[in-house]
């Protein structure tokens, strides 16, 4: 659940009370703004009354609203776990088929030079035996020449592929403190043994034992399939598993491309945004590094600086800091100190061009799982710190525009406008932090969640990848069953013509969780069920149906077995809605918040009419029903003709006896 505190914004205005604590531990130019927003609020807001428990313990809830304030507003600038990347190169003699040119050489420059100083690479090879190739060490400079120098000495010679063996070489040792990943390229299967029965007993373990293992010493695992005769299905398998990027790699051509991806996954780093091959380099970039795809192999890549001057690849070499990489159908050129100015990649205009750099103004997020599940609700932030200290001065801080984008390659899947003021989605205004909240639903693939900061002087974007799996890890069915129903009593009490018992439909929501997802008994699913029933006047009414709302139905289900059964609402005469959040700890070791697709269950027929037998008898109980009726009708007829009858003669009575009256007083006058 998160915090959403808004000082500044909103329609309602704040207490004097909190402001006051919260313009304490401000900068003191914010200070004085604060005072005149305090002088506002109380003016236009009424004081009420202070209670005697506030005046009594009136330091003590100072002392605590200070503390829970400031460890909201002075929380730690968003930390980044360093990231140690353990590559594992497949050296098989199949590759002599798979990469003829290898490709997997600049490949792995590419990688190594777009890792961040922060990070850790390691290398080895493999085949039939496993070789060490580059002892774990940070990415710099040296490091770097060191990976380039590991890529030339790649082969494609031996007989076997020993993923497991591979797999347990590089996991077997790891630096504190990191972020621990492995890449595993290979355009193979298990294959130890020219015996199949081996290969498959030893692709069983690697499954059963090993990727478990891993899972537990939080080690993920991005693979990449170099074939159409790689076994996908396996390599996809092992990433999804350990919570790592699976990505295909068709030819040897799409190679560096992969290792693009699964670069923007375990290491992202600083960047700058490109606009139609545009980009703006301000002065405190260190080191640029440009990437640069080519349509065509043959075609030059140049770059336009700016002063104006157009260099390419052969006039970088009598230019001090620069290093130009032309192989493998793209272009990577680093530049140390480049100038300040607009620049422009005069080239393709690729979707994976790049503009990264070494700098001390710096865009920090929120860390992103690097698999993520339907539904899932991610809450997050974007910061800018100098010197790793974070930029919270308004004068900055209000000028910069932040937003936050999806993307699937090229294609925009949405976009967010973020805000340090307070207002939705951020949390506190001026704190430097540009909340927001992420609820992805997407299609399974590969997706990179991009962030951008942006201010008259500098500009700054953030890149990291991330892989939708396919299914939530709960799924729910329903479950329906016929059970009989024990005939009914007499009406009157007596024996006769019993009953025939009857049947009902009774049904249940089955949910089924994941084990290699979900820790046991930690899943939990919470929510409400909604139900509405559809009232109409009549078969033959004009009138429209309406549908009446039936009080929700809350639930809680703790997940505790694999797959469970639970109970439907009673009310089978309605269409109802299940809207529900999971809540679990995932076996790559991180909560999930996941809000499952609303689940409908439908209203059940109406009960089927009785049987054909007793259908004469009602016949004839409808038939003596309106004989009765028609009695009555009469009977009422003729006792209101004799009423009128009676009353008609009681009128002439009355008429004679008043003639009678009227002749005997004339007649004594």
């Amino acid at each position: 659940m998160s915090l959403r505190i808004n000082f500044f914004g909103g329609t309602s205005l704040p207490t004097p009370f909190m402001v006051k604590i919260y313009c304490a531990i401000r900068p003191w130019v914010l200070r004085v703004k604060c005072a005149g927003i305090i002088n506002q609020i109380e003016v236009r807001m009424p004081v009420p009354p202070t209670s005697p428990f506030i005046r009594k313990h009136a330091s003590t809830l100072w002392g605590l609203l200070i503390l829970l304030i400031t460890g909201l507003i002075c929380a730690p600038v968003l930390a980044a776990t360093p990231p140690e990347l353990h590559v594992l190169i497949d050296v098989s003699g199949s590759m002599k088929q798979t990469d003829p040119q290898n490709l997997r050489r600049p490949a792995l420059r590419l990688l190594g030079d777009l890792l961040p100083p922060s990070a850790q690479i390691g290398i080895w090879f493999f085949g039939n035996e496993i070789s060490p190739m580059l002892k774990t060490a940070r990415a710099d400079p040296k490091v770097k020449e060191r990976v380039r120098q590991t890529a030339k000495k790649i082969r494609s010679n031996e007989p076997f592929t020993d993923i497991p063996a591979a797999l347990t070489a590089a996991a077997a040792t790891w630096n504190d403190g990191t972020d621990r990943n492995i890449l595993l390229l290979s355009d193979g299967m298990v294959d130890i043994s020219p015996d199949k029965s081996i290969n498959v007993r030893a692709q069983a373990a690697l499954l059963q034992k090993l990727v478990p293992q891993l899972r537990a010493e939080h080690i993920r695992v991005h693979t990449i399939a170099l074939s159409k005769d790689a076994d996908s299905k396996l390599l996809s398998q092992i990433a999804a598993d350990t919570g790592g990027i699976f990505v295909e790699a068709d030819s040897a051509d799409a190679l560096q491309r992969a290792f693009l991806k699964i670069f923007e996954a375990a290491a992202p780093r600083d960047g700058l945004p490109l606009k139609d091959n545009k980009f703006l380099v301000d002065s405190a970039v260190k080191e640029l590094t440009i990437l640069a795809f080519r349509d065509n192999p043959e075609e030059q890549t140049k770059l336009k600086l700016p002063n104006g001057q157009i260099v390419d690849v052969q006039g970088s070499k009598s230019k001090t800091g620069w290093r130009w990489d032309d192989s493998g159908g793209r272009d990577l050129v680093t530049i140390e100190n480049p100038p300040t100015g607009a620049w422009q990649i005069i080239g393709a205009l690729d979707p994976d061009n790049r503009a990264l750099i070494i700098t001390d103004l710096k865009l920090r997020l929120t860390s992103l799982p690097t698999r993520i599940y339907p539904g899932e609700r991610i809450d997050g932030a974007l910061m800018l710190t100098n010197h790793d200290q974070p930029i919270t001065k308004p004068a900055l801080t209000q000028t910069i525009k932040a937003t936050i984008d999806e993307q699937k390659g090229s294609e925009l899947i949405t976009s967010f406008k973020l805000n340090d003021q307070g207002a939705d989605p951020d949390i506190i205004g001026g704190d430097g932090r540009f909340n927001y909240q992420l609820h992805l639903i997407d299609p399974a693939g590969i997706y990179s969640l991009v962030a951008t900061a942006s201010s008259p002087t500098f500009q700054r974007d953030w890149r990291q990848n991330f892989a939708m799996a396919p299914l939530p890890p709960v799924q729910l069915k329903i479950v329906s069953s016929e059970v009989e129903v024990p005939p009914a009593a007499n009406a009157d009490g007596t024996a006769g013509h019993p009953t025939q018992p009857g049947k009902k439909t009774l049904r249940q929501i089955q949910v089924t969780q994941d084990p290699t997802v979900l820790e046991p008994k930690t899943a939990k699913i919470i929510g409400q069920w909604q139900c509405e029933r559809t009232h109409s006047e009549g078969q033959h009414s004009n009138k429209p149906q309406t549908n009446k709302i039936v009080a929700p139905i809350p639930i809680e289900w703790n997940l505790t077995r694999t797959t469970m059964m639970f109970p439907t609402p009673d009310e089978t005469t309605a269409d109802c809605v299940l809207n529900a959040v999971l809540k679990a700890k995932l076996t790559t070791h991180r909560e999930i918040d996941l809000v499952l697709e609303p689940f409908k269950l439908a209203a059940l027929p109406p009960t089927e009419a009785q049987p054909k037998q007793s259908e004469p008898v009602e016949q004839a109980q409808e038939g003596a029903s309106g004989k009765i009726n028609w009695m009555l009708i009469i009977v009422i007829n003729v006792i209101t003709l004799l009423l009128i009858g009676l009353g008609i003669w009681l009128w002439q009575q009355k008429v004679k006896h008043t003639h009678r009256q009227l002749l005997k007083e004339a007649q004594s006058v």
